[in-house]
């Protein structure tokens, strides 16, 4: 009883022997440390570099939300949404009066070539 007291639990302990002691790195866990090490240094900069970029142009973020036309007709919907919540009646019965003419127009172009 007085042996398994004494110490015999601290001699079981992991790291405590001097078999299972830290002898160092072997090279290739050196140069896995320092790739990993590195990739970390690269990914950080490029997080850092991108968030600097977002401050400078805040609109550039979008970018590649924005591909093709779908994009551009969004930015235009957006920007249009803006002008016409800022409109009062009569300038709606302007847009509106010069947006048929111009649809007239574009009647009687395609009308006539058929």
């Amino acid at each position: 009883m007085k042996e398994i007291e004494s110490g015999s639990r601290r001699g079981k302990v992991p790291g405590n022997t001097p078999e299972e002691s830290f002898k160092g790195y072997s090279m290739e866990e050196l140069r896995y440390q320092r790739a990993l090490i590195s990739l970390r240094k690269e990914f950080c900069r490029s997080k850092t570099l991108n968030s600097v970029n977002n401050l400078r142009n805040p609109l550039s973020g979008r970018k590649n939300d924005a591909s093709g036309w779908i994009g551009k007709a969004a930015g235009v919907v957006g920007v249009a949404g803006k002008l016409l919540s800022r409109m009062n009646i009569i300038d709606y019965a302007m847009v509106g009066m010069t947006l048929f003419g111009q649809g007239r127009k574009v009647y009687k172009l395609i009308k006539g070539k058929k």
